[in-house]
């Protein structure tokens, strides 16, 4: 899915301009209800139509009622008042992607096309692959994929490539798009980090490492989380913990940090020392990690044999992330202890 973008299409607004930004923080809290209400406020008091509109249809595309919300996709770009590209082609991603889950595959298809000549046809040419991809067609997928990285060779596209292969447990395929994201010359330290994911993905670990330290040395924190998480693959837990450590210390997102010793915790067996860091992290209420920190909470439970509670907690979790497929996996697991 895309990223939450708060765009308007007004100009120059004070930090809380009424309901629409009200809804905004609630949607990226994952508190649906709550911007439900005032997405409607912004669109029956506000005059804010065709944003509010825009948030709803998200709303409704996160609980996968997808029908519901190609309809307010279409309302949104009906209501907009103005010519306001960036507008229009963040609208048309999500509406995209709502119409793939209805099934109506060629006005999605029809969408992307109209999307590959915009400002970001790369990214569309990638989703369009993916689609192809997900629908066994790989010929038509490599062609896509291919444009996609002639339109935007970085690389996130080139990673991004590989994920949706990876997905599929088509790895090989994906790892020739590695192999070329490796000739790009990393100028700062956001292109460092991305060279270290690309050695994480092709499992080349060292030089994973020396991407990242560099990354780190240029001020990317980012780059500190993963060099955690391939110390907890490689077995060096006390290694994680002192790069999770230092996160904390500097970062000002430090539920992130939280998660990565609660995973630093479990790998030791320390359960309940898991849990009091899931707590702090989310106590830190950073929904970007809200999603994994409760993930791993269930695991936890898990591991504690506690199957009651992580049945409780998946429900909860499902109904709040109804998207996750590992938990989609996980909870068949449940439902069998």
């Amino acid at each position: 899915m895309l990223c939450i973008l708060a765009l308007t299409l007004g100009g120059c607004r004070g930090e809380d301009s009424g309901a629409y930004d009200r809804g905004m923080q609630a949607l990226a809290s994952a508190d649906y209800e709550t911007a439900m209400g005032e997405f409607q406020k912004a669109a029956n008091e506000d005059g804010r139509k065709a944003e509010a509109y825009r948030g709803e249809g998200i709303i409704y595309l996160r609980r996968q009622d997808y029908a519901h919300a190609v309809t307010l996709f279409s309302l949104s770009l009906q209501e907009m008042k103005f010519e306001n590209q960036e507008f229009r082609e963040d609208v048309l991603f999500y509406q995209a992607e709502a119409y793939q889950g209805t099934g109506q595959r060629q006005e999605a298809f029809s969408i992307y096309e109209e999307l590959e000549e915009g400002v970001n046809g790369g990214q569309a040419c990638f989703m369009r692959g993916r689609m192809y991809l997900l629908e066994g067609d790989k010929d038509q997928a490599e062609a896509d994929f291919q444009r996609a990285v002639e339109k935007d060779g970085s690389y996130e596209t080139y990673v991004r490539i590989y994920e949706a292969y990876s997905a599929l447990n088509l790895e090989a395929d994906g790892a020739v798009y590695l192999e070329e994201a490796l000739k790009l010359s990393p100028s700062d330290a956001a292109d460092y980090y991305q060279e270290g994911r690309v050695h994480y993905y092709l499992e080349e670990y060292d030089q994973a490492k020396a991407s990242l330290n560099q990354a780190v040395d240029g001020g990317n924190q980012e780059a500190v989380m993963l060099l955690g998480h391939i110390c907890l693959e490689t077995g060096d837990t006390s290694g994680a913990r002192a790069l999770y450590r230092n996160y904390l210390e500097k970062n000002t997102r430090p539920a992130a940090a939280y998660n990565g010793l609660a995973l630093c915790d479990i790998a030791e067996g320390n359960y309940d020392s898991a849990l009091s860091n899931v707590k702090k992290g989310l106590e830190c209420n950073d929904e970007e990690e809200n999603e994994n920190l409760l993930y791993n909470e269930i695991v936890i439970y898990e591991y504690k044999l506690d199957f009651d509670t992580a049945k409780g907690k998946m429900q909860e979790f499902l109904e709040r992330y109804p998207g996750n497929e590992d938990a989609v996996r996980e909870n068949k697991f449940l439902q069998s202890r």
